[in-house]
């Protein structure tokens, strides 16, 4: 049975919110409708003219790309605008199209969390924190027979994951604290109570739920409390706390179990690149290297994507290598001559992993069981090397 372009788009938007997306950046739903049945999705990471032949051919409804199909506002859909062309050919051919990028780039899913584990670095952490979640304590008072019931309505809604910290907050599901106590009200006029009597001041057992929550998550564990509960008027109080949540941001940053030279380590990201590459690519990754191959490496920082900007926070916090992409003449110079290496892997190579860890998180969704995610055969580099 087929699930609904909104449906997948909420199933993104859980690990990467578009709330995430810098303020010139464009995500979510570019082309289609929300409420469209989709049975098979192609995940992509740029949008051209032979991905969306593809598309048509394997008769997906919905591609999601990591990179927007629409960046600037267009003054006109004419076939004849580079710009609205493509597009224009999704509404003809009922194919939708979503992206996810810089709220991608900053999820679990980012490249740089997947070559960091491939290259098997230590002690991972984010590079450059853009924004730590604020967490709110969620009080609901339920009648004791219709707890349990509206606990698993929170349940969905994702509350109780996740709630600290630590190292290990992943690892843990479903945690509440539950405690017994008396309800009291006193329904008046128009009031329709499940329990009790106009005028008169009833007295319920109650269960005093609680849990945390992300402050982003508010709005949808909210409409899930009020679905679930069986009061006109559900009884909750929403805490803001000082306990900060988990933080996001772009790249990471670790550390190699020994310490090694760049010459022996720059073998190592060719080879990781090609497994973590979501399809078989006949061209080789092609790495550039900025730096002396004696030079011995032991922190190293991986941002996806173009990451030039990022140097001057490298040397900052005493990085040894760091591996990005699309990096300038004039910003390999400043590095080499401060002292930090560089490995530019280009934009396409750093950022397909990304492709595939996207698949991967919507072939496991319980709620997407029944759509066929198809990973895009036709994505290429636009960069080829020549060879002399």
């Amino acid at each position: 049975m087929p699930v609904s372009v909104g449906l997948i788009a909420q199933t993104i938007e859980k690990i990467a919110p578009k709330a995430w997306a810098e303020e010139w950046d464009n995500v979510g739903l570019l082309v289609g409708d929300f409420a469209a049945p989709v049975e098979r999705i192609l995940v992509t990471l740029d949008a051209t003219p032979e991905v969306l032949q593809e598309a048509r051919e394997k008769d997906v409804q919905l591609i999601i790309a990591h990179h927007p199909i629409l960046f600037r506002a267009l003054k006109n859909l004419r076939s004849d605008n580079q710009g609205a062309r493509l597009p224009i050919q999704m509404i003809q051919s009922g194919i939708a199209y979503y992206a996810a990028h810089t709220n991608l780039d900053q999820s679990s899913l980012s490249s740089s969390w997947s070559l960091g584990r491939a290259l098997e670095l230590e002690k991972m952490e984010h590079f450059k924190i853009s924004h730590t979640e604020k967490l709110v304590k969620l009080v609901a008072f339920i009648p004791k027979d219709h707890a349990e019931e509206v606990r698993q309505a929170l349940v969905k809604a994702g509350v109780g994951e996740g709630i600290t910290d630590g190292p290990h907050a992943s690892e843990y599901a479903e945690c509440f604290f539950a405690g017994e106590g008396t309800g009291m009200f006193r329904p008046l006029g128009e009031a329709q109570p499940i329990i009790g009597e106009i005028g008169e001041l009833t007295r319920v057992e109650e269960i005093r739920l609680e849990s945390i929550i992300p402050e982003h998550r508010i709005d949808r564990v909210v409409k899930a409390l009020k679905k679930a509960h069986p009061y006109e008027e559900p009884a909750y109080d929403l805490i803001p706390l000082y306990n900060t949540g988990a933080s996001r941001g772009y790249g990471i940053m670790g550390y190699l179990k020994e310490p090694e030279s760049l010459g022996s380590f720059s073998l190592k990201l060719p080879t990781n690149l090609k497994k973590l590459a979501p399809i078989s690519l006949a061209e080789e990754p092609t790495v550039r290297i900025s730096g002396s191959p004696e030079q011995i490496l032991r922190k190293i920082a991986i941002v996806n994507g173009s990451g030039g900007s990022f140097i001057s926070k490298a040397l900052f916090k005493g990085v040894d290598l760091l591996i990005t992409g699309d990096v300038g003449h004039h910003e390999a110079l400043d590095a080499l001559e401060a002292g930090l290496s560089i490995m530019d892997m280009g934009h396409f190579w750093g950022e397909i992993p990304m492709v595939k860890a996207l698949a991967e998180y919507l072939k496991g969704e319980k709620a997407l069981a029944e759509v066929e995610v198809i990973i895009s055969e036709k994505m290429k580099n636009p960069w080829r090397t020549l060879n002399t």
